[in-house]
């Protein structure tokens, strides 16, 4: 790289990705996919509170626990990289959250709108 003053030259800051913060709850990891077992135990109708406090500590070693806490706010339209990440991680939570449940439970909530809709149901549910 050339002069460090030079402006035309790319930065460390204009180089990292958006979202490229661990600590911030859009950020993903390249082994954050849909697929990815964030608990061992399947949710059945028998076992809502070990499930719950088990997903709720994954997610927020995930820092994603703000999506189903709604402290992780939709942008506005305005923000639109914001807000297209914003919908990713809502649909990979969501992902996760139909995945860590019983087949009969999954197809019974598969149509809430997201991940926290999916979270306060289930938790109406079964707890």
């Amino acid at each position: 790289m050339g002069d460090v003053n030079d402006p035309k030259e790319p930065t460390q800051t204009s180089m990292a990705p958006k979202f490229g913060d661990p600590s911030d709850p859009l950020y993903l990891h390249h082994s954050d996919q849909p697929g990815l077992v964030l608990v061992s135990q399947t949710l059945t109708e028998e076992n809502y509170s070990t499930w719950s406090h088990s997903m709720t500590m994954a997610l927020t070693v995930k820092n994603k626990h703000g999506f189903i806490d709604g402290s992780v706010k939709q942008p506005k339209d305005d923000e639109a990289d914001k807000l297209r990440q914003w919908t990713r991680c809502c649909n990979l939570v969501k992902s996760w959250l139909l995945s860590s449940v019983s087949k009969e439970i999954a197809a019974s909530v598969f149509y809430c709108d997201g991940p926290q809709e999916l979270w306060n149901e289930l938790k109406e549910r079964f707890s």
